[in-house]
């Protein structure tokens, strides 16, 4: 469905040449691995078609107020003859909040919830992370809270749920709010629907993985407590059933080895292979059953949490050279096209895609040629174009991204 606020000014071109600081690359790459210890995951995957009989909230509808800001490379005004007028798919912002109230999404991909994260005590010596989620009703066309400890969507805004840290069902929840109840074998912690979304991949750990060990007053972690993974459950949303197979594995420090993750086409699973000096790591991929499995034509990480264009014909990945962090791809022909500084910010990190011609990004403000201009972690979203030509602000800044009381964004296509 079409949003009816179209962004009407034109877009601006390529900000000056700049070189990343030193050391920024790097630091945006460790922050992408600490992710886990934020979050369950991030829905990344192929055009899906969803099965009827999954469930779903109701489709998304544009709140009413409020136009997404388009910022301009190098200041220069609208009406400048030298700044292209090719404008930006229709845009649903809310540029001036964070986290937003009003929905965001593009015609191709909607932020349909998000989370905030903080440090729950159970102890003198022990804290839990708690994630709150917020999922977006065009009732009320906001994001309200919702009860759930771990949420995901598909493509098309189908809903499942777990309704506590290692919950023995998963649920899908209809348009009325109603939920369907399917039963696991073993409990689970982690849910992510595969790309076609038609299944869910549900991991189990021998603990709450959210115990995440001592934490100082500011929220900086002292002390982790390694997460334990015993296996997972695949569900087959259609027929109702799951079904459990063993897959132990040892945390490192940051738990990367253990949670799991589709493949681009659904039909393998994989994790971190952290014992390998490389960085990032190389994946280990498994079929459903959890036996070990070759990998699939260039499963290489791209250090993009966005990964593959809906087509494939782009793949957002780590910038080979110092003039960007991130970098887009041409599957065909192996060009690349850094994403450079522009409009004023730096391009972080690509979480999801626009169609096959945007990225959504996190990106923070530039000083000069010298990096943040406060902080790499206060940044905010936004849409850029594969070329680097285009941003438009999609929220505003979260002030740090890295202490309790932050917030993470969950996109599916529509």
């Amino acid at each position: 469905m079409k949003i009816d606020d179209v962004v009407k000014d034109t877009l601006g071109r390529w900000a000056e040449e700049a070189t990343v600081p030193q050391g920024l690359a790097d630091r945006a790459l460790r922050r992408r691995r600490r992710s886990r210890v934020r979050a369950f995951a991030v829905m990344a995957g192929a055009t899906a078609t969803v099965v009827a009989t999954a469930l779903t909230v109701p489709a998304l509808v544009q709140p009413s107020g409020g136009e997404a800001g388009v910022i301009l490379a190098e200041g220069k005004p609208a009406d400048d003859p030298a700044i292209s007028l090719t404008g930006p798919p229709e845009v649903s912002a809310d540029p001036d909040a964070t986290p937003p109230t009003k929905l965001v999404a593009t015609e191709k991909t909607a932020m349909y919830a998000y989370y905030t994260w903080d440090n729950e005590k159970i102890s003198d010596t022990r804290q839990i992370l708690k994630q709150t989620w917020y999922l977006y009703n065009p009732d009320s066309a906001t994001y309200e809270k919702t009860p759930w400890a771990a949420v995901d969507v598909a493509a098309g805004g189908h809903v499942a749920v777990l309704e506590e840290a290692q919950a023995r069902r998963v649920g899908l929840l209809g348009p009325e709010g109603q939920v369907r109840w399917i039963d696991l074998e073993q409990p689970a912690s982690q849910l992510k629907w595969s790309p076609d979304g038609r299944k869910l991949l549900l991991v189990s750990y021998a603990a709450n993985p959210n115990e995440q060990g001592v934490f100082d007053e500011d929220g900086s972690s002292r002390e982790i407590v390694p997460v334990t993974r015993t296996g997972f459950s695949v569900v087959d949303v259609a027929a109702g059933q799951a079904f459990f197979r063993p897959l132990p594995a040892g945390g490192d420090a940051w738990g990367r080895s253990v949670d799991l993750h589709w493949s681009d086409d659904g039909t393998l699973i994989w994790d971190w292979d952290t014992g390998s000096e490389s960085s990032p790591p190389p994946r280990r991929f498994y079929d459903l059953e959890g036996r070990p499995h070759a990998a699939p034509p260039d499963p290489a990480d791209t250090g993009q949490e966005a990964g593959l264009s809906p087509t494939g014909r782009f793949s957002a990945i780590h910038s080979p050279d110092r003039s960007a962090i991130a970098a887009v791809r041409d599957t065909s022909s192996g060009a690349i096209t850094p994403l450079k500084p522009v409009a004023g910010h730096w391009i972080e990190q690509a979480i999801a895609w626009s169609g096959d011609d945007h990225l959504i990004t996190w990106a923070c403000e530039l000083k000069g040629s010298a990096g943040c201009e406060v902080s790499e972690f206060r940044n905010r979203l936004l849409l850029v174009s594969v070329d680097g030509r285009q941003a438009v602000p999609l929220t505003g800044f979260r002030q740090n991204s890295q202490k309790p009381g932050s917030w993470e964004p969950l996109f599916a296509r529509r």
